[in-house]
């Protein structure tokens, strides 16, 4: 049994040295100066959001990035609250602010749901750059200035950044961590070379490079457009960086409920199936991690428990410390780790989570 353990742990001990070298040789980057700054155009979709809406486009509205060269555009997207109000009032406010209405017509094929709202705006806006982000983000005040430091290189086509949850409560801090860990990850990832993912309420596209992969409506369709246009991009051979910088966080609103922290969940990872054979190996790597973790137990090894326990909580931990220490999150590097062990549990409803092909969010249904 002693080969078995000790192979798991080499394999876990592999995969956590991918992703801390890739950690290490992640790049920074500054906000971008005055005299190089190009016309941006910001798409929120709102579905929904007449909680949050308001508050989004404020943190938007304060950006330091010049006026005359940001556009921020809101796009309603068959909202049955008060959103369609909001947003008018906000862009009778704001002059930057257009508000713009989606109709049942424009939502078919590849342009349902929120990549059909993003569609939907950028075929409205003017900005070299588009930044997107969701309606219940707020954004730091350098966030697009932040955003658009790596277009100053030619190859660069597409940036990520890291996502935080509002730390409102013990659920909602597990959900932070979860976040930061999983962008670690991603980051670390795409500096081999290997982009995983990205959150889709941080990220910003070159106009050019967007419209030459057919923009959505170009993308198949997938309940993880953020993803799908990432891969796209990868394909064609284009730049993508991901930030791990305080002036370039989002932070997002949590899931206020386990059903709809469960119905995030099992839209990350049906979305994730597009990964291919870099979805396989990492699926792998845990799959072997868990032979030894129960391996272990069912043995009584109590010193191999301890061992597969300390990789899962200092191992990934340095990956939640490190992002957590650039993005001035301090309290993840006291809870990192125990929440970490914690998660190792919904890693056993993600094969559930993956049957269940019917994807609903935002009160619809995708499959």
């Amino acid at each position: 049994m002693t080969p078995i353990l000790l192979l798991s742990a080499l394999a876990y001990l592999t995969r956590l040295s991918y992703f801390w070298l890739g950690q290490l040789r992640s790049q920074r980057f500054r906000p971008t100066k005055d005299s190089s700054l190009p016309m941006v155009s910001v798409i929120v979709p709102a579905r929904n959001e007449e909680e949050n809406i308001a508050s989004s486009i404020e943190s938007l509205v304060v950006s330091d990035y010049p006026t005359e060269l940001l556009e921020i555009i809101i796009v309603d997207d068959r909202s049955t609250d008060r959103t369609t109000e909001i947003i008018d009032r906000l862009a009778s406010a704001h002059p930057q602010v257009s508000a713009l209405h989606r109709t049942e017509s424009d939502a078919r094929d590849n342009l349902r749901g929120k990549p059909g709202a993003l569609q939907f705006g950028v075929d409205h806006s003017n900005g070299e750059i588009i930044l997107i982000t969701d309606a219940d983000c707020r954004v730091h005040p350098q966030w697009i200035r932040t955003m658009v430091s790596p277009f100053s290189s030619a190859h660069v086509e597409l940036t990520a950044g890291f996502t935080a949850v509002r730390p409102r409560g013990i659920f909602a801090r597990i959900q932070d961590i979860e976040w930061i860990y999983t962008a670690s990850m991603a980051q670390a990832a795409n500096c081999h070379g290997h982009p995983l993912g990205c959150y889709g309420n941080n990220l910003a596209i070159r106009r050019s490079a967007f419209e030459e992969v057919g923009g959505y409506r170009g993308i198949p369709f997938s309940v993880t457009e953020d993803l799908a246009l990432m891969q796209a991009i990868d394909a064609r051979g284009g730049g993508i960086i991901f930030l791990c910088e305080p002036t370039g966080r989002v932070e997002t609103e949590p899931c206020i409920t386990i059903g709809d922290y469960l119905r995030q969940k099992q839209r990350w990872v049906r979305g994730g199936l597009g990964l291919g054979w870099r979805g396989f190996t990492f699926i792998a790597s845990s799959v072997i991690y868990w032979i030894g973790l129960v391996a272990s137990i069912l043995t009584g090894s109590w010193w191999w428990v301890g061992t597969f326990l300390a990789l899962r909580m200092l191992g990934d931990g340095v990956l939640v410390a490190t992002s957590a220490i650039r993005l001035r999150r301090w309290y993840h590097l006291w809870a990192g780790g125990p929440v970490l062990v914690l998660l190792l549990l919904l890693e056993l409803l993600l094969p559930l989570l993956v049957m269940q092909r019917t994807v609903r969010w935002k009160g619809q249904a995708f499959q």
